[in-house]
């Protein structure tokens, strides 16, 4: 058995500012200082939302085709089982904000939410063993435990990385000379992070598929259905 798990990490981002409703609190405290309008602006908030994967099966292809689509396959084992799925995030930042074009200074507090899914995630089985009655389970059983890992990386990653922002971001005010360059900024910083978070993701799925695929595994499919045809 050669299963494989290619993993393709995506993440992509939306910047909005929101400056509407600060607006009109700043028009409803004409005599209160900048300072004070901006302490008065709503907390800053950091959710990181897990979104739930949907997992679907394909036996539309056959092992050479699967051996094709198994980035790291091994030319020693034969491709009979594949788990494809894409690991990333979907960001967005907002912010209210307050301007003083007189004095060329802004505040705003962040508003971050991240959904972190393990999306498009397909488990392959070679079609000349669908109704085989003993490797069409196996196969099964085995890819189904990539699934796993996904999942449970997915499910343990987003509380920590909402941690990880609360810490890095926060609920504080932020200042610069415009709205802008304070959006700037925090988007920044928040790239820098998610990069890393993406490049860590990276490493610990490899690790945690390889720990899965071991030469025992490879042999489970001849030890208990015999030699594969």
């Amino acid at each position: 058995m050669n299963p494989a798990y290619p993993i393709a990490l995506c993440a992509a981002a939306a910047l909005l500012s929101g400056c509407e409703r600060v607006a009109a609190l700043a028009t409803g405290t004409p005599f209160a200082s900048f300072e004070a309008r901006c302490a008065a602006l709503e907390d800053g908030r950091i959710d990181v939302v897990r979104v739930p994967s949907e997992v679907t099966e394909d036996y539309a292809h056959d092992h050479a085709d699967l051996a094709r689509l198994a980035e790291s396959a091994s030319p020693r084992h034969r491709t009979v089982g594949l788990t494809r799925a894409k690991f990333g995030y979907r960001s967005t930042l907002e912010l209210d904000g307050l301007e003083d074009p007189r004095g060329a200074r802004s505040c705003a507090r962040p508003r971050v939410r991240i959904e972190v899914a393990a999306s498009s995630m397909t488990v392959y089985v070679a079609r000349e063993f669908r109704g085989d009655p003993c490797r069409e389970p196996l196969i099964l059983e085995h890819e189904h435990r990539h699934v796993d890992v996904f999942e449970r990386y997915a499910d343990e990653a987003s509380p920590a990385l909402e941690r990880e922002l609360d810490a890095l971001v926060g609920r504080r005010v932020r200042h610069g000379a415009t709205i802008a360059e304070v959006q700037q900024a925090l988007s920044a910083e928040l790239t820098a992070h998610l990069e890393a978070f993406m490049a860590s993701a990276r490493d610990e799925l490899a690790a945690r598929h390889a720990a899965v695929d071991t030469h025992e595994e490879y042999g489970k499919l001849a030890r208990m259905c015999g030699a594969t045809p």
